[in-house]
């Protein structure tokens, strides 16, 4: 019975059809299974290709999508004549770094030159060793190494000579207002706060580094530009100080006319250089996106970038070192006559002024009591003042003379006092002043010495 029930069982397992893997009962045979067997093998590696053939295309997309947002912005901001190679880009860092050669040459030469003449006006060794070492940092950042520190070492050099030349043009103008004391109380303790927040901030640039692709992002470059621009306006301010005063003084007209044209060159110059730095970080702080980078700013153009960021760089560290340069000049120290001193005396003179220009009546101290005060004008018969004068007025823009020196006139003031009124009375007595068409009479009451 068990033999029979289990060959029952087998011829009903074979009478049953067969079944496919898809679901649906079917009876094949084998044939069919082999060709069944053969297309889901030949169309497996198929599917499997296409499947990488698509994973490859989709990266490869996204590849390229990165590399045009950040690779070429990197390439296009460093690139170079050495790094990342660009023919647009080498011609760039070539003019820029020409130009700062030349005039570290000729910074380094003044420097020389104020060494020789013994000058002692220490606002000019500052401004041009300053000048000097920005220069020379500038040729070789601009051509060899492209560091985002050294943008930041060379902005904080030119600072610190704008900072000088406020302390020259500032002190100037409290003498002109007979406020010396606002140095001490009000222009010193500024300028000391200035430089420490340009210190700070250059500092904290210089520590978080970022790369070069999104370096004209950082919060820093605006903050500086944001405080430059602002103390220039106060520097203006001494400007119009200065040329108040220097229109209540009695000399050539010429003479007065160049000295205002310097002054205002420099106060023009830094304003100009101070705007263009202010609005080209604003500029890029507004526009600029840290995903997209610089590069993106200007459009992904070598052209245009190179193109705006030559004048930049010009207008910003190079034409106002050019500027000082033209107007400030080393001269001999002349030890003047007791009797006379400059209307604008010492710490910088003007190249534009012709030699008639030098022969001018100079300015005399008051007496201590101003209602006591006597014209003594020299007069042309005498011709060992004559000669003093043209000595001791070699120069036309001499805006400041040293504290030091500022300090022993003014204690040689009292001193001379008699002796400067018994003087202007024998000029007087003694020949009548020739009529001098340019020279312009002063009243009585504004006939004080520009005393600086």
């Amino acid at each position: 019975m068990m033999k029979g029930r289990h060959l029952l069982d087998l011829q009903t397992r074979k009478s049953k059809p067969k079944v496919t893997p898809s679901g649906p009962k079917l009876t094949v045979n084998p044939g069919q299974w082999t060709q069944i067997f053969k297309k889901q093998t030949q169309s497996k590696p198929r599917r499997v290709y296409l499947s990488k053939e698509i994973i490859n295309m989709a990266s490869t997309i996204g590849n390229s999508s990165i590399s045009n947002s950040t690779t070429p912005s990197k390439d296009f901001i460093m690139a170079g004549c050495f790094i990342n190679f660009n023919t647009v880009a080498c011609i760039r860092s070539s003019i820029l770094t020409f130009l700062a050669v030349v005039t570290a040459f000729v910074c380094i030469l003044k420097v020389v030159r104020l060494h020789m003449m013994h000058h002692p006006a220490w606002h000019q060794y500052v401004i041009f060793y300053t000048a000097s070492l920005e220069c020379v940092i500038a040729g070789v950042h601009w051509v060899l190494v492209q560091y985002a520190q050294m943008d930041f070492v060379l902005q904080y050099l030119k600072l610190i000579q704008f900072l000088v030349m406020c302390h020259f043009y500032w002190t100037l103008a409290t003498r002109a207002l007979r406020r010396e004391r606002l140095t001490n109380w009000f222009l010193i303790p500024l300028l000391i706060l200035v430089c420490v927040y340009f210190t700070v901030i250059a500092t904290l640039g210089i520590v978080n580094v970022v790369p070069a692709i999104t370096e004209c992002l950082q919060p820093y470059w605006l903050e500086l530009s944001g405080a430059e621009f602002a103390t220039v306006q106060l520097f203006m301010v001494a400007g119009f100080y200065i040329t108040r005063r220097l229109n209540e003084i009695s000399t050539l007209d010429s003479v007065r006319w160049s000295q205002k044209r310097d002054l205002w060159c420099i106060i023009i110059v830094f304003e100009i250089s101070a705007f263009i730095g202010f609005l080209y970080d604003l500029t890029l702080q507004i526009i600029g996106d840290e995903s997209s980078g610089c590069g993106n700013i200007f459009g992904g153009k070598e052209e245009l970038f190179s193109s705006v960021f030559l004048v930049f760089m010009v207008l910003k560290l190079l034409l106002p070192i050019w500027v000082m340069l033209f107007v400030f000049q080393a001269t001999p120290v002349v030890n003047e006559p007791d009797d006379m001193v400059p209307a604008i005396s010492e710490d910088g003179n003007s190249l534009f002024g012709s030699i008639d220009d030098h022969q001018y009546r100079q300015l005399y101290h008051p007496a201590e009591d101003y209602n006591s005060f006597r014209d003594s004008s020299p007069s042309p018969n005498r011709p060992s003042v004559n000669a003093a004068i043209t000595k001791s007025s070699s120069s036309n823009l001499d805006p400041i003379r040293e504290e030091g020196a500022a300090n022993s006139d003014r204690s040689r003031t009292v001193v001379r006092g008699n002796t400067q009124t018994r003087t202007g009375t024998e000029a007087i007595n003694s020949s009548a002043r020739p009529h001098v068409e340019d020279e312009r009479e002063t009243p009585p009451s504004q006939r004080g010495k520009f005393y600086i």
